[in-house]
């Protein structure tokens, strides 16, 4: 009797197993979605200045008349920032293609923070504060759920610029208009959805002016500031 009923829970246990496999073949689970993918990606937006560059700076050339009493540089307002360039992705995604390394590489970074001139009101374009460079990085994304996508970024810029204050009663050998930093940093977060992106960035650092030439009278001045950007990834 008890061989019997061993050998029917037996039986039992081998029914339940073939049916539960012949449903797996039929109803194989359904391998998710990568929705993390390189692309171009554009974005526009304001800059807001931070720190001693929103507030003013009196900054010591290294050499000239200025040397001692310093250049006075205009507080920075805020201004405005175009960034364009590529998500580019190393490897598949992994964890169940929730997680995605890869380079944030923004080829062309423009942009520019007003001033209000105090001596000469009316010029106050001659007055701004130009950035042109380029920004690259590591990049993490994230793909928490559905087509919701989280980019974190460190990024170096390199960037050149040109600024002329309000120094015309000075001579020309006494100031620098035309700069550059390879150095400067950028954390930044994104949220995209589809195409839409939405992004916040700190970018921290001091541009140094020297006209490109070695014997001319240097000014370092900090330039830390963020940026609200709204735009596309294709």
């Amino acid at each position: 009797m008890k061989r019997y009923i061993i050998l029917s829970i037996c039986a039992l246990f081998f029914i339940s197993f073939t049916i539960q496999a012949q449903d797996t073949i039929k109803n194989p689970v359904q391998e998710r979605k990568n929705y993390i993918k390189g692309g171009f990606y554009l974005g526009l937006g304001p800059v807001f200045p931070m720190q001693k560059y929103s507030e003013g700076q009196i900054v010591q050339p290294t050499s000239g008349a200025q040397k001692s009493s310093g250049l006075v540089y205009l507080p920075a307002k805020i201004g405005a920032a175009l960034d364009m360039g590529f998500l580019i992705y190393f490897g598949p995604a992994f964890a169940n293609k929730h997680l995605r390394l890869g380079l944030d590489a923004t080829f062309l970074s423009f942009w520019f923070n007003s001033t209000t001139p105090v001596l000469n009101p009316g010029n106050s374009y001659e007055h701004y504060y130009y950035y042109a460079g380029q920004k690259f990085g590591p990049l993490l994304t994230i793909n928490p759920v559905d087509r919701l996508l989280i980019d974190i970024s460190y990024k170096l810029n390199a960037n050149f610029a040109y600024h002329f204050d309000e120094w015309d009663s000075y001579s020309s050998s006494d100031f620098s208009k035309y700069g550059a930093n390879l150095f400067q940093n950028e954390v930044s977060l994104s949220i995209r959805y589809a195409i839409m992106r939405f992004s916040i960035q700190y970018n921290f650092g001091n541009m140094k002016y020297d006209n490109f030439e070695k014997s001319r009278p240097t000014q370092t001045v900090e330039t830390n500031t963020l940026r609200i950007l709204l735009g596309l990834k294709f």
